[in-house]
């Protein structure tokens, strides 16, 4: 980034961020004035105070003491009823604003996933959910309407004081110049500080969410010393550059501190001298003071807010990042109803690589899936059977050729339409922290208890469920971590069942099943999907052998289609691939 773009970068922000105000621009003018309304009332609050001592002075105090107290009791109200409309007005836009920030950011992610996540882990994604957009609250609640308040404030007690004092005033606008370059000479290393601040919290961020995550294997592996080590070493950066940022906050603060105590030793000589030389009544000399120092309150305040801009517009950055990500998938296409297409499947002369300095994981790939087939995409790891799926389901769009579901490509479809073509069950199942009832209703949002439980029953996932302590209605925990791998798999079929696609697609998705179990699902996915259309990634020799068809893969292409025995008399790729399978754990078991 060079000169002019840094420059830039905080006009960009500002401009930006106070757009997503506009709708709530009469709410801002409120608070604005209510602002204006708060600072003039402490001014008047301590103005009176001046003048009770110039009263005293005077030896016209006790006549006045009436109005004194009364003037003060209702400077004192106003200013409370002020701040708490000020405090109330910006706090809801603010807290509205930040809704509207996680909603659109949760759709970007969304939108460009899952392609984000080959540039930012899922803690970093977390922390500008979160930790950025919070931040972000400073500006809306404590930055946007202060600044105009910082300005309309002082320019309304510099009026005043220009009639009583016009050398003072120039004196004090000195001071508020003075007060506003200092943030303004630290701004590109609070912008340095900033970025490094945001980026060292969510790289920790991301550490710590990595060792919950991988706790089991961090445990298994006996790798808790490494990984604390290294949760440690990311935590100790994340506290020298927070360090580092407090040390500027500081020596700006102290700067802050010393135009402020200046000026009011300066304030308080000039009206000494004009107090002693030029005839003025004594009882003006701490109203004068008074005045003078309120005239640099809220600009002070608002060069403490700027002091942290750096962190402001460093999270605004890291937002923006992502909200103005640009898709790898445009959701160009227009609605079709699933029932219309032909639930045929075409992938004709597909080429993709997931990023230019990789290998293509598709290579001219071409095959042909018919109507109501069973086909079963088998291949070593690496072949490209994960890649066709994801390639099937619009994660990603070939670099070349295309892939038809009844003869219309699947670009010419809108998301959502193409999702309704398919029931889809991955290998790593994720259900949310609901009942399992609710989750397996995911499927389908429409449908009853009744289908729920017969969908349960065709995905053998019933009996099981009735012996949770809450049947049902027991909660699977956040991403099913109360059951086994092979529970939250049948509960997952269970959904794809219920949602009733032309198209079922699974993914090694009874890997974690025992022998019968599967035998049980594979049954009922044959009678359940007889006028279905299912693609099978498989690598169990029980799931090749109950498909229709067999499509071999290797190095990401057709390397044999046919059916199992077909395949087998060919002794080609799939024999190989299955003799090795067989090698393997035959070696796992101690066997020659």
């Amino acid at each position: 980034m060079n000169k002019e773009e840094k420059k830039f970068t905080r006009l960009k922000n500002v401009i930006r961020l106070s757009k997503r105000l506009k709708k709530y621009r009469l709410r801002m003018v409120a608070a604005v004035g209510a602002g204006v309304g708060n600072q003039l009332s402490i001014v008047a609050a301590s103005v009176l105070g001046a003048w009770t001592v110039g009263l005293a002075i005077d030896g016209k105090l006790m006549q006045e003491l009436n109005h004194v107290i009364a003037a003060t009791i209702a400077a004192i109200i106003i200013r409370i009823l002020f701040y708490a409309l000020e405090m109330w007005i910006c706090h809801d836009v603010a807290f509205k604003v930040l809704a509207d920030f996680r909603i659109q950011l949760f759709d970007s992610i969304e939108r460009v996933s899952p392609a984000i996540l080959l540039n930012m882990r899922s803690g970093q994604l977390a922390s500008t959910l979160m930790s950025d957009v919070e931040i972000m609250e400073w500006f809306f609640a404590h930055t946007f309407g202060s600044v105009l308040v910082a300005i309309i404030t002082p320019l309304i007690l510099m009026i005043i004081l220009w009639q009583i004092l016009p050398i003072l005033d120039l004196v004090m606008f000195l001071f508020a110049v003075a007060a506003v370059i200092i943030p303004i000479w630290r701004k590109k290393k609070a912008d340095e500080q900033g970025k490094e601040v945001r980026e060292a919290l969510a790289d920790a961020n991301a550490v710590t969410l990595e060792g919950v995550q991988g706790l089991k294997e961090i445990l298994t592996l006996n790798y808790r010393t490494g990984y604390e080590e290294k949760n440690r070493a990311y935590l100790e950066r994340m506290y020298k550059k927070q360090f580092s940022y407090s040390k500027r906050l500081g020596t700006e603060g102290m700067l802050l501190q010393m135009v402020l105590g200046v000026s009011g030793l300066v304030a308080a000589l000039i009206a000494a001298w004009y107090v002693g030389k030029d005839g003025m009544p004594a009882s003006m000399y701490t109203i004068i003071v008074v005045l003078s120092a309120t005239i640099l309150g809220p600009v002070i305040e608002i060069c403490n807010t700027a002091r942290n801009f750096g962190l402001i517009f460093a999270a605004a950055d890291r937002i923006y990042r992502v909200l103005e990500a640009e898709p790898l998938v445009e959701d160009t296409g227009k609605d079709v109803e699933a029932g219309k297409l032909t639930p045929e499947i075409q992938f004709d002369h597909v080429s993709f690589r997931y990023r230019e300095e990789l290998d293509l994981a598709a290579d001219d790939l071409s095959f042909h899936i018919h109507p109501g087939e069973h086909v079963a995409i088998a291949g070593a790891s690496g072949a490209g059977k994960s890649t066709c799926i994801q390639l099937l389901l619009r994660n990603w769009d070939p670099e070349k050729g295309c892939i038809r579901i009844g003869g219309k490509d699947i670009r010419d479809m809108s998301l959502k339409s193409l999702n309704e073509m398919y029931g889809t069950v991955l290998q790593d199942v994720y259900l949310f922290q609901i009942s399992i009832l609710e989750n397996i209703r995911l499927g389908r949002s429409g449908a009853t208890d009744e289908e729920v439980i017969e969908a349960a029953k065709e995905a053998f996932a019933h009996e099981f469920i009735m012996e949770l302590p809450d049947g049902y209605q027991t909660v699977a925990g956040e991403g099913g971590v109360k059951l086994s791998g092979g529970q939250r798999q049948r509960i997952a079929i269970a959904r794809a069942l219920l949602k009733g696609s032309p198209i079922l697609i699974l993914d090694e998705a009874v890997s974690n099943l025992d022998t019968e179990n599967e035998r049980n699902i594979q049954e009922s996915i044959q009678q359940s999907t007889q006028n279905r259309t299912v693609v099978m990634i498989a690598h169990r020799l029980s799931t090749i052998k109950s498909a229709d068809r067999i499509i071999c893969l290797e190095h990401g292409k057709v390397a044999e289609t046919g059916t199992f025995e077909e395949l087998m008399e060919k002794k080609g790729c799939l024999k190989k691939l299955l003799e090795n399978s067989a090698d393997t754990n035959n070696t796992k078991k101690g066997e020659p």
